[in-house]
């Protein structure tokens, strides 16, 4: 703990100690990490990533904490939040998005520029860093569908990954589950009319409203085992409105967990063990997480 303490010295990130991460996540639930940062320049995220490293602490990137969990035991670790590096910009004829940027960011600067492509992302509350890392998307649409490259840090270097070397895959890439840290990408879109860019975003948007739950949830818990969907097999095996402890699945879309205000990671952890579990017995499936775990379970 002394070593981790020692960051606050070696950074100009801003640096808390203890932080309760249910600050910092959708779901709202989980414990402490040992140390959370935020890191508001590419050079403070190298600091950090560089001192986790060459001290083989472990650590974890965040973005708006919509796609995680975080055990109830905490993260003894540090957590590197993006959201400061959210510029969003032109680099000739691309959009360039910082991977702290939101997606409503993002989705708003192409409107704003009559520049369209991404409206069917509209109302994913990711940020871009981690919808690239996860290929994010929705109504058969992906983030990668719009993009030349990406630009990690990687030892301390930028390098730069066209699209055709980021692997993208079905909610994934050659990003996840690696160190590489994902900083920016570029994006090219379609000019259009404002007012039809416009229209598609709140169409897309209602869409999703009507169809998701409202409150606390991580979005989708499970990939869908196509050809079937995950909350289809949900539906099918009984579990609506299933609930342990103050995490329930949600009535209106089987395929997210929401929690109350009395809800713990356990209680989160144990009903995605519980569903898992539920959609084999009934059909031989097993559903893989969407969600990342966090800490030790």
């Amino acid at each position: 703990m002394d070593l981790i303490r020692s960051l606050s010295s070696n950074t100009h990130a801003k640096v808390f100690f203890d932080e309760p991460m249910k600050k910092h996540t959708s779901y709202g639930v989980g414990g402490n990490a040992s140390c959370f940062v935020e890191a508001d320049t590419l050079y403070t995220l190298n600091e950090v990533v560089s001192f986790a490293k060459e001290n083989k602490i472990p650590y974890k990137i965040i973005g708006n904490g919509t796609n995680v969990l975080v055990s109830e035991n905490g993260y003894n670790g540090i957590v590197i939040c993006t959201v400061k590096l959210n510029d969003v910009f032109f680099v000739r004829d691309e959009v360039h998005a910082m991977a702290g940027a939101s997606l409503a960011k993002l989705i708003k600067f192409a409107k704003d520029h009559k520049l369209g492509g991404l409206e069917a992302l509209s109302g994913i509350p990711a940020t871009v860093g981690g919808a690239i890392v996860m290929n994010a998307g929705a109504f058969g649409h992906n983030i990668s569908d719009r993009i030349t490259t990406v630009e990690t840090l990687s030892n301390g270097k930028i390098k730069k990954y066209y699209k055709e070397d980021c692997n993208f895959t079905y909610r994934g890439s050659r990003f996840l589950g690696k160190k590489e840290v994902v900083v920016s990408v570029n994006f090219l879109l379609k000019e259009g009319d404002r007012e039809i860019i416009a229209s598609g975003i709140k169409s897309f948007t209602e869409l999703r409203n009507s169809i998701q739950p409202f409150g606390r949830s991580c979005g989708s818990v499970f990939k869908n085992p196509k050809p079937e969907t995950a909350g289809r097999l949900i539906d099918k095996a009984g579990l609506k409105g299933y609930s342990i402890g103050g995490a329930s699945v949600s009535l209106r879309h089987g395929n997210f967990i929401t929690t109350t205000g009395n809800a713990t990671a356990n209680d989160v952890y144990e009903l995605i063990k519980y569903v898992k579990k539920k959609v084999k017995d009934e059909f031989d499936i097993e559903l893989k997480e969407e969600v990342e775990f966090i800490g030790e379970f």
